[in-house]
């Protein structure tokens, strides 16, 4: 259940290719259960980055497979948007078991 909530700066270039197939490859973990959300944002004040990213993830998951989701996403979102690694900023928040609803109930891990 990686998802990704992304807000893309309105200077930033359209995204070419196939976004989840990027992350996959990058993370070298599979895209099945992954999402991603792009918003534009209207206006960014202070540090100006063309991508930020909240990464949300089960508590499940290893230390090992975090640093895969969240730095493979970093490169995949560079790589489909043609930005710079430093044009792009992910933030990752662990979610714990029970703390998610889906389809009306919690889901627990």
């Amino acid at each position: 259940m990686p998802i990704a909530n992304c807000i893309v700066a309105p200077h930033c270039p359209q995204g070419s290719g196939e976004l989840l197939e990027h992350w996959s490859a990058e993370s070298g973990l599979s895209s099945e259960h992954m999402t991603v959300n792009l918003m534009t944002s209207h206006h960014q004040c202070g540090q100006s980055y063309s991508v930020m990213a909240v990464l949300l993830l089960p508590s499940a998951w290893s230390s090992s497979q975090i640093s895969a989701l969240q730095t493979g996403l970093s490169r995949a979102l560079a790589i489909y948007f043609e930005v710079a690694l430093s044009e792009v900023h992910v933030v990752t928040t662990i979610i714990d078991s029970g703390m998610v609803v889906e389809a009306g109930q919690e889901v627990t891990w």
